[in-house]
């Protein structure tokens, strides 16, 4: 009765793995909120209930009986929290969809309830309690875990739609391996319940230790994708012309479900003139009046009149405990944080961040030191500023915190230029008596650059293209008349480089605040100059020529209440990946073919294991109990057996097996000896004659 108990307790652990950990699966793939205690708690109590009605109520009709009770009790919950769930449900799907819209030709949202929902906790528990009902059939009931294996990976499919939405690696190893030791124990669990919850607790923990000590020795955030992988991606995208995503780091992953309003690059090759359209972007609201810059992406590598965002090599040698966006502050300095509170008309994951915020939000999540994205897609969000103008940067000092010296050490893949537009550069600021004084005192360099830059040609957003063969940078210093914000940046910070300051090119909005509000258009959208001080941290410098003006909003583009996300090649990006950066270091480290190895040997190991399991219990049942038990447990096996062989059980060895099951005559010694006997060379003459590959399949596949 004991072992009855602990199988029985087994089998209700497993399902409530099995029916929690897709739904955790599913959450930390599209970011849907939940209860997790909630959850965890409502499945325990529905396994309870569920496998000791399974193993208890023997008639199929008192079962069916008791599950239609259940069935009727959580309709009524259903009926009279309606509105809730159904809205829950709704915020979930849309969270998928959300994903989906990205790269599938799918609806980005539905509506089919009354309201929004925040959460779906109670549409997880109630479908905690379907998945509970139906894994507490299938395993501890009909005993039919390749069915019950099949249903999880189906809960598991909308996960792995897209690279992008793989969900976190616990809950996933745990369903793996629940699979996995129900798999190994399924012979056992057929001949003798009683002892399958020994068989599923041993396979279960060795399983979690081996995948344990594998996911330590070679972390998932060390995960390098093969090469080949990349270009069939690659090869995918060309042939469909569907945007792909490589899945390869920190910046790529961040940038992938951007879509098409978002790119990782600012192309100059293609920047003419430019026509305004003047749709709302946002409303600000700030407690101080005067121009406000919003920044939202910073570009780090400038290569044939491109600037690009950091690669993800470079972003793998980036300090992860180190906050860019928040290091330049020191508050002892000033009384008071000021409050800048941003509404956005669109739906948007990157977040715009004036200069400089006291502190990080909780549902802001940096992307090193590029983007910071929105993870709850908020409209409306307020933070806490400590304002930044020319006149107070010397007031400024850098909290020093953990990886401070490394990132100073990371700033400088800021300099980085090609050779031949840093000397065309060094030229230019030698014959302008610009001099590199970085080392001593780097705002006279900065302050001689900004002069230098601004002055160098006056602003017109009707600019011709730079001619072909020519860096932008050299050819606006030298020849151009015109430019707009994006050539006086960019001149800015590859002239910045050459003279040896680490700086960079950064996108955002620039608007006027008047009266503790300003309405931010597709006008507003600007490009600046951000430049690395080691006693600072970044700061932002505008090297655009005096005569711009920023746009102001009519009356007729405040009343607007719909527009679109626009992306000009000034213009900031809008939508940016829900992810955190993860941390890459690690001590030790397999390579992708040493790990394909461990695995195939781990599984050779695993399925030798089960096969010496099913042997000793199979030939425990054959030899302990009494005649007829013993007999019974014989019989089983050779149904199973000869179904294979496609070999008829002979007449003698079925009569006395048919006696055991059915008569209430007991089984002589002989009867069992003849039984025993044939069992043994029937199973080494059938299993001989067999293919190999059937051999194979019934040795370690089915365990005869």
């Amino acid at each position: 009765m004991k072992k009855y108990l602990l199988s029985t307790l087994a089998d209700s652990i497993c399902i409530v793995l099995l029916s929690v950990c897709p739904i955790l699966c599913y959450a930390s793939a599209f970011s849907v909120k939940l209860e997790a205690s909630v959850l965890i708690m409502a499945a325990v109590l529905f396994s309870i209930v569920f496998s000791l009605l399974s193993a208890f109520v023997k008639n199929n009709l008192k079962y069916a009986l008791c599950m239609t009770v259940i069935a009727f009790v959580a309709f009524l919950v259903f009926v009279f929290a309606n509105e809730r769930i159904v809205a829950q449900a709704n915020y979930a799907i849309n969270k998928l969809l959300e994903l989906y819209s990205v790269y599938l030709p799918v609806y980005s949202n539905i509506k089919f309830a009354s309201y929004i929902a925040n959460d779906a906790t109670g549409f997880f528990v109630l479908l905690s309690l379907i998945l509970n009902g139906l894994f507490s059939f299938l395993i501890s009931r009909i005993k039919s875990i390749k069915i019950a294996g099949l249903l999880s990976i189906a809960l598991l499919v909308p996960c792995f739609v897209l690279v992008n939405t793989l969900p976190d690696l616990v809950p996933l190893l745990i369903i793996f391996t629940v699979l996995f030791a129900l798999y190994f124990s399924s012979q056992t669990r057929q001949l003798n319940y009683a002892h399958s919850g020994v068989i599923t607790a041993v396979c279960a923990v060795i399983l979690a230790v081996l995948i344990t000590v594998l996911a330590v020795i070679n972390p998932v955030a060390d995960y390098e994708r093969p090469k080949w992988q990349d270009n069939m991606l690659n090869a995918v995208q060309t042939l469909t012309g569907m945007k792909t995503y490589n899945g390869s780091g920190k910046i790529s992953s961040a940038l992938a479900e951007v879509g098409n309003n978002v790119s990782s690059e600012v192309d100059f090759s293609n920047a003419g003139a430019l026509t305004q359209t003047g749709k709302k972007v946002m409303t600000v609201t700030s407690s101080t009046d005067g121009r406000i810059y919003l920044k939202s992406m910073a570009y780090a590598n400038y290569e044939n009149n491109k600037w690009s965002v950091l690669t993800d090599e470079q972003a793998d040698n980036y300090p992860q405990d180190y906050q860019s966006f928040i290091m330049t502050i020191m508050t002892q300095y000033f009384e008071e944080a000021e409050t800048v509170t941003i509404d956005t008309v669109n739906k948007e994951n990157v977040i715009y961040t004036p200069y400089y915020l006291n502190y990080i939000n909780n549902n802001f999540s940096p992307v090193c030191d590029v983007f910071i994205a929105n993870t709850d897609k908020a409209t409306n969000y307020t933070m806490f500023v400590i304002p930044y103008s020319e006149e107070n940067i010397n007031d400024f000092s850098r909290i020093e915190i953990s990886g401070t010296s490394k990132y100073d050490d990371f700033a400088q893949c800021y300099l980085s230029l090609p050779n031949d537009t840093k000397q065309a550069m060094l030229e230019i600021a030698e014959r302008n008596n610009i001099k590199d004084l970085s080392k001593s005192d780097i705002s006279q360099t900065v302050a001689a650059v900004k002069d230098f830059v601004s002055h160098s040609a006056s602003y017109s957003l009707n600019t011709q293209k730079v001619p072909d063969g020519r860096d932008v940078a050299e050819w606006f210093l030298n020849d151009a008349e015109t430019g707009y914000c994006m050539h006086f940046a960019n001149a800015a910070a590859v002239m910045l480089r050459a003279l040896g300051v680490p700086a960079r090119y950064v996108t955002g909005y620039c608007a006027n605040v008047v009266d503790g509000k300003a309405t931010v258009t597709s006008d507003n959208a600007h490009a600046w100059v951000e430049y690395f001080d080691e006693r600072i941290g970044w700061i932002p410098l505008d090297a655009t020529s005096s005569d711009f003006e920023v746009p102001q909003a009519t009356e007729s583009v405040q009343t607007t209440t719909q527009a679109q996300t626009t992306s000009p090649t000034v213009q900031p990006t809008t939508q940016a990946q829900n992810t955190k950066p993860v941390k890459t270091e690690v001590k030790a480290k397999i390579s992708t073919p040493a790990i394909i190895v461990i695995i195939i040997l781990l599984i050779i190991a695993l399925a030798i294991l089960r096969i010496i399991l099913i042997r000793y219990y199979r030939k425990y049942s054959f030899t302990h109990k009494d005649y007829k038990s013993r007999v019974i447990c014989i019989y089983r096996y050779l149904n199973k057996l000869s179904v294979h062989a496609k070999v008829r059980i002979p007449k003698k060895i079925e009569n006395i097996c048919t006696k055991a099951k059915f008569s209430t005559h007991n089984i002589s010694d002989e009867e069992y000896k003849i039984v025993l006997n044939y069992v043994l060379t029937f199973r080494n003459k059938t299993i001989g004659k067999m293919p190999i590959v059937k051999k194979l399949y019934c040795i370690i596949i089915l365990g005869i």
